[in-house]
Parts: C-alpha cells; sequence; structure tokens
C-alpha cells in the first residue's frame, strides 16, 4: 500500500498515542499495531522532508522577498508618523470647534424664540389695544376676530417675562375671558333681536361670529332654534288643508329644503361634521309636528272606531258569490267602506312620507357621520347629549329612555315618531287586510260570467258554427281581483315597513285561494241548459289561465318597484320584502291544479262526447280489411279523413272563439285524450288485413296532423301508442314486432292474413 494513502487513514489514530500507554502495552498484538503505526508515521515524516528538500530553492526565493518586503514596510511607517502626529491635532481642534458651534446654536435658537416672544408679545399688546378699542366702539366683527387670533398665540407667550409689557393693568388672559363672555352676550343678543324683526342678514352675520368666539354649540343651538321657527311659518299654509298627508308633506318638504339650503353655510364657518347638530335638532322638530299631525289624524278621522268596526266584522267568512245574496251582512254600509279607504289612502301617502323622510335624513347626515367616527371629542361636541334630546321631547310624550344618536348614521334612534309609525304600520296592516278581502269578496260576488256576450249557443260537434258577435272570453273578476291586490302589494311596498309587505302578501295569498275555490266551483255548478254548463267552465278555464298569467307579471312589476324603493333600506329588511313577494308564486300550482280540475270536467260533460260522436261519424261503413281494388278506391276517396277533418273543423270554430289561445291549446290536449282513449278501444275490437293496417296507419298520421294544426303544437307522445298499434297491422306477416309493447302485439290475432302462432 502506498505511503500517502496511509498517512491519511492513520492520522487521527496517531493523535492521541501516548509514550506512557505504549510502554504498559503487553498485549503482543496491540505492540504489533503500535509498531506498524509507529512505522508508518516515520514513512510520512521521511516524505515531507523529502518534499522540504526538493523544494528548498523556491522557499528561500520567498523568505528572501519577505525580508525586503519587511524592510520597505520599515520604511514607510518612518514616513507616516509625522502625517499622524498632524491629523492628531487637527481632530482635537475639530473636536473643540464643534462643541463651540453646538453651543452658538443652541444660543441661536433662545435669541431667535426670544425673539418671536417679544415679537408675539407686541403683537398681543396691539391685539388687546385694538380689543379694548373694539369693545369700547361696539365693533363686534372686529373684537371677535382679535378674540379669535388671541386663541391662536402660544402658552409660551402668555408665561414669558415679556406678558406685563403687554398690558400695563389686568393679565392679558383676564381681558380675553372678560372680554369673551361680553361678546357671547352681545352676539346671542344681536342674534335674538334679529330674530325677532326677521332680519336675515343680521341672523347670519351672528351665526358666522360664534365659532370665532369659541361657542360653536351655542351658534348650533340658537340657529336650530331659529330654523325651527321658519319650518312654521312654512307649514303654516299647509294647515288649511284637511288632508293630513299633504300637511305632512308640506312639513318634510320645508324641513328637507331648511337643511339642503343652510349645508353648505354650515361647512363653511363651522367645518364638516357640525351640520349633524342641526340636521338632529331639526329630526327630532319634524318628529314632534309629525307626531301632532298624526294625532289630530287619528282624532279626526276616528281611525279607533274603525279599526274597532273592522274587528267586529268576521272577514274570514266567505262572501256570496251571487249578487242577489251580496247585502252588506258585515255591518259596514258603502258609506262607511269609502271613509275606511279613504283613511287608507292617507295613511300609505302618510307612510311612504315617512319613510322618504328618513331616507333623506339618512342621505344627508350619514357622509358627515363618518367623518367624525375617528374624532371622539368633535363628535362628543357635536351629536346632541341624551340629556339634550329629552328635553325635546313633550311631558306628555311617555317615551322609553332610549333615544340616543347613532354614531354611524348621525341620526337620533327611537324617536317619539318611531312609536308612531309602528302605530301607523298596524293600522295600515289592519285596514289594508279588511279592504283586500272586502274588495275580492265584492269582486267575485260581482263576477259576470252569467251576462257575458256571445255564449247562448251551446258547443256541438256536427253543427256549422254560427255567425256572431265578438264573444268576451273572461268574466270581470279576474281583472277586478288583480287591480286590488297588486294595488294592495304596492300600498305595502310604498310603507317601507317589511311586515307590512309579509303581512299583505300572506293577505293576498289567502284571497287567492278563495277565488281558486270559486272558480273550481264555477265548473261543477249545474245548471238547466247545456249552453250555461259549458260557458261557465270554458270562462272559469279561461279565467284561471290568464289569472296564471297576471300573476307571474304582477310579482315582477312588485318586486322590481320594491327594490327600487327600497334600494337605502338595509339588506335584511328588502330581503324580508322580497321573499314575501315572491311566496305569492306558490298560488301559481293552485291555479293549475283548478285548471286541470276544470279541464276534467269538461272532457267529461263536452269533449268525451264529442270526440266520441266524431270517431263514430266518421268510421260509418268503414272497414280495414282491404282488396288492392278497394285499397286504391280509399287512396283516392278516403271518406274516414274527409269527415274527421270536417267533423273536427266544425268543434275547433266553436270553440276557438270561445277561448284563450293558451287555453284552447290545453283544451286541444284534452280533446286528443279522450279520441286516442276510445279509438285505442275501437281498434282493438276491429279486424285488419296487412293492406288495411296501411290504410290505418296513414289515418292515425292524418289525424295527429289535424290535431297539431288546431293545438299549434306537437303532439307525437299523445299518439305513441296508436302509432305502434299501427305498425304491428300494417306489417307483412313474417315481419319481426320485436320491442313492441305485448298488449300492443295482441292485435295481430285481429290479422285475418296472419295465422295465430
Amino acid at each position: 500500500m502506498p505511503v500517502e494513502a496511509l498517512m491519511d487513514d492513520d492520522l487521527d489514530e496517531l493523535a492521541w498515542l501516548n509514550l506512557d500507554d505504549v510502554s504498559r502495552t503487553l498485549d503482543v498484538s496491540e505492540i504489533e499495531h503500535l509498531y506498524q503505526t509507529l512505522e508508518l508515521e516515520e514513512a510520512r515524516i521521511e516524505v515531507e522532508i523529502s518534499d522540504c528538500v526538493e523544494h528548498r530553492n523556491s522557499v528561500d526565493t520567498r523568505l528572501a522577498q519577505l525580508s525586503a518586503l519587511h524592510k520597505s514596510v520599515e520604511a514607510t511607517s518612518l514616513l507616516v508618523k509625522p502625517m499622524q502626529r498632524v491629523i492628531d491635532a487637527t481632530a482635537g481642534n475639530a473636536g473643540a470647534i464643534s462643541g463651540h458651534v453646538r453651543e452658538l446654536d443652541q444660543e441661536r435658537v433662545k435669541l431667535e424664540h426670544a425673539l418671536n416672544t417679544v415679537k408675539e408679545t407686541v403683537e398681543l399688546k396691539s391685539r388687546l389695544s385694538e380689543l379694548l378699542t373694539a369693545m369700547e366702539t361696539r365693533d363686534v366683527d372686529r373684537a371677535s376676530l382679535l378674540v379669535h387670533e388671541y386663541k391662536a398665540t402660544s402658552s409660551d407667550t402668555l408665561d414669558s417675562p415679556f406678558i406685563a409689557f403687554a398690558s400695563d393693568s389686568s393679565p392679558p388672559r383676564d381681558i380675553i375671558a372678560a372680554a369673551t363672555k361680553e361678546l357671547v352676550e352681545r352676539v346671542t343678543f344681536m342674534f335674538n333681536t334679529a330674530v325677532e324683526s326677521s332680519n336675515t342678514r343680521e341672523i347670519g352675520r351672528c351665526f358666522r361670529l360664534f365659532p370665532q368666539l369659541g361657542e360653536t354649540q351655542r351658534g348650533l343651538d340658537l340657529y336650530s332654534e331659529f330654523l325651527c321657527a321658519a319650518i312654521t311659518d312654512k307649514t303654516r299654509l299647509a294647515q288649511v288643508h284637511t288632508t293630513y298627508a299633504l300637511r305632512i308633506t308640506r312639513l318634510f318638504e320645508a324641513i328637507a329644503s331648511v337643511v339642503d339650503n343652510n349645508f353648505a353655510l354650515v361647512e363653511q364657518y363651522y367645518g364638516r361634521g357640525y351640520v349633524l347638530r342641526i340636521i338632529q335638532r331639526l329630526q327630532m322638530e319634524g318628529a314632534r309636528r309629525a307626531c301632532l299631525v298624526l294625532d289630530f289624524f287619528e282624532e279626526e278621522r276616528q281611525v279607533k272606531r274603525r279599526l274597532a268596526q273592522i274587528q267586529q266584522v268576521d272577514v274570514a267568512k266567505p262572501r256570496p258569490l251571487v249578487k242577489a245574496k251580496a247585502e252588506k251582512d258585515d255591518g259596514i254600509s258603502d258609506g262607511d267602506f269609502k271613509d275606511i279607504a279613504s283613511i287608507l289612502a292617507e295613511v300609505v301617502l302618510i307612510g311612504r312620507q315617512v319613510a322618504a323622510f328618513n331616507r333623506f335624513l339618512e342621505s344627508r347626515a350619514q357622509p358627515e357621520a363618518l367623518l367624525l367616527l375617528g374624532d371622539p371629542e368633535t363628535q362628543a361636541r357635536v351629536f346632541l347629549s341624551t340629556e339634550s334630546l329629552n328635553k325635546l321631547v313633550p311631558l306628555s310624550s311617555a317615551l322609553p329612555n332610549t333615544m340616543h344618536v347613532d354614531a354611524q348614521t348621525g341620526l337620533v334612534a327611537h324617536t317619539q315618531l318611531t312609536s308612531r309609525v309602528e302605530w301607523l304600520t298596524n293600522v295600515y296592516v289592519e285596514l289594508e287586510t279588511f279592504c283586500v278581502q272586502r274588495s275580492m269578496a265584492k269582486a267575485m260576488a260581482l263576477d259576470d260570467t252569467n251576462e257575458l256576450s256571445g255564449w247562448d249557443s251551446a258547443v256541438i260537434s256536427d253543427v256549422e258554427a254560427r255567425a256572431q258577435g265578438p264573444m268576451v272570453q273572461t268574466s270581470s273578476c279576474v281583472g277586478d281581483v288583480f287591480f286590488v291586490a297588486k294595488t294592495a302589494l304596492e300600498h305595502a311596498v310604498a310603507v317601507q315597513q317589511p311586515r307590512a309587505v309579509e303581512a299583505i302578501a300572506q293577505c293576498v295569498l289567502e284571497a287567492f285561494g278563495e277565488f281558486v275555490r270559486v272558480m273550481g266551483q264555477q265548473a261543477v255548478e249545474k245548471w238547466a241548459d247545456v249552453a250555461s254548463v259549458q260557458r261557465r267552465i270554458l270562462v272559469a278555464l279561461n279565467n284561471l289561465d290568464l289569472a296564471n298569467v297576471y300573476l307571474q307579471k304582477m310579482v315582477d312589476e312588485v318586486r322590481i318597484r320594491l327594490n327600487t324603493e327600497w334600494a337605502r333600506l338595509p339588506e335584511t329588511d328588502k330581503t324580508k320584502g322580497q321573499n314575501a313577494i315572491d311566496s305569492l308564486s306558490a298560488i301559481s300550482s293552485k291555479l293549475l291544479q283548478a285548471q286541470q280540475h276544470s279541464i276534467d270536467q269538461l272532457s267529461t260533460s263536452l269533449l268525451k262526447p264529442c270526440m266520441r260522436s266524431i270517431l263514430q261519424h266518421s268510421y260509418r261503413d268503414i272497414k280495414y280489411v282491404l282488396s288492392d281494388e278497394e285499397f286504391n278506391d280509399v287512396q283516392s276517396d278516403n271518406l274516414f279523413q274527409q269527415r274527421f277533418n270536417l267533423r273536427i273543423r266544425k268543434l275547433g270554430h266553436q270553440l276557438r272563439p270561445r277561448l284563450l289561445p293558451s287555453t284552447y291549446t290545453l283544451v286541444v290536449d284534452a280533446m286528443c285524450a279522450c279520441l286516442v282513449y276510445d279509438w285505442e278501444r275501437a281498434i282493438r275490437q276491429s279486424k285488419f288485413n296487412m293492406l288495411g293496417g296501411m290504410m290505418f296507419e296513414k289515418d292515425v298520421r292524418f289525424v295527429q296532423l289535424c290535431l297539431e294544426q288546431e293545438a299549434g303544437g306537437v303532439l307525437r307522445a299523445k299518439f305513441a301508442k296508436l302509432v305502434q298499434m299501427a305498425r304491428v297491422v300494417a306489417e307483412p306477416a313474417e315481419a319481426s314486432v320485436a320491442g313492441v309493447d305485448k298488449d300492443v302485439r295482441a292485435l295481430l290475432a285481429n290479422r285475418v292474413d296472419v295465422q295465430p302462432n
């Protein structure tokens, strides 16, 4: 093994060898191992010595270079020492200069401060002199400006030793305090005098002076009182109107005009956010006056008596459906009902105006309130305190102590108008529910189905339709009922109270349940003549079909109206209102069920007999066991198809004018069901050969085409089984009928040219 390889492997082992340990070793194997290790170490040392001897010349050269470099460094060091002594001396001088510069800078700052203090003291003396002169000459504007400038004077100036120079008599603080107090009293007196004399220019002048004197709250409160008095003058003309909704409207319009006209003025002289105090004061004034109007409204319109009168009526009792029975059996005359309807109209208008007024105030106050959220001190100065709010509420108003200013909206929450709005909503729900039930019951009782023109003759399948005047396809109750329902829902949306929308939507649902029941009852009522029975069934079908169209249109229009008028309401309120409106769509399933029930009644009384008669007439002298000559004759002159086409056209000409297009499609679909049922039974009892089966298949295709033209749609599913039956009887004898229903394959037994299997 090479010596170089052994050196690296045994280097670590040689590191821990100790001569004392080697001398105490007695084991032969260990001694041999140590001997080998020492030999290897000796060989490594010899290799290193050989390398040193081999590179001796280069080592000597490098040592010589290092010796020369050492001498050069010593020479350079001797040259640098004088320069180092100069630098050390310069650094010492610079430190001393820096200390003196700092001292000079401090003295300069003190000197500038002293000069500023002297300057401010001189200016203060000048302002004090001007202030005293302005106070003597009653120059309120100049004095207020000087007081405002004094507030910008620093406290260091007022505490400086030069302050005695500024005033020879009293300290400046006392002079300014006395002047400020006198000015506040003087400006307040001037403001009140201007209000009494209606001098708006002087009022505006005094209003601008209060913030200069540091009396922003006093200025805002006095100006708010003035604005409230101005609202009284603006609304005095509305008091002559007997319509309380108009009084409320004039009141809220006056407040809105005042807010908009003074918004910029307050912001200019008092700053952003301070207008909130005036808005809150005007809100409380509007609530107070609105409550007074509502009190007079409740008393003069006798709302309590009307509500008690309604509560005594069993409005849930079904109304009679015949005019002769539609007497006033609920104790409320037509005059009383008109009074209730007029009260309801006023309640809706008042509720709409209150909601619009609240949204207006919120639109003006909320942006300003958001500015003050991060400034609690300013917020406390601007917002009306709970104590101030309670003073604005009349003593006769028993309100819980819950009024406070909402920091998010900047408006007063739970004012006295809030409880009156709840009362107004309850009154609205009571009145609207009664009017909806009464009006719908009256609309259904006065239904003009029996007086519709053009329904004198009955529908007969073998009679050509006679020329007559235009037929009225629907009765009056559909339009009347949906007019009442839509009007009530629009009223509920206008009030902008979610529980009002929910209550009226539930009332409309119950009323439409009664409407569906009445329409279904028309289809089963017994009448002396056939024409009357057909008229009531067909008109009921048209009414139900039209009601479904009106329902979807009504729901869509009311939903759009709600989203538009409730745009600024909270999302929870909008969601409740939308859910209440969407719940009206459940009426559609009831209408479809009643429509299907009426179609079943029509099928029993008219469609089944007519289709059976048409089928029997068309199959007179018709057979499906045909020779080649008979097959050719039938192809050229198919009596079955001619007869069927003639009769079905006659029936269609009589039914089409009596039905709406969509209703007529449903009736044709029911005609197909009646025809297919009887035809399948007849075919199972008929005999066929292959040519007759081919002709039967053509007849089925022809009948399907005729009825599809009448319905204006595809009826393939109705004729699917007949088509299978036609294919079975028209196939050659050896053809496979795999995949055909078992009962259809049984028709092979009716084939005279097929041997039974």
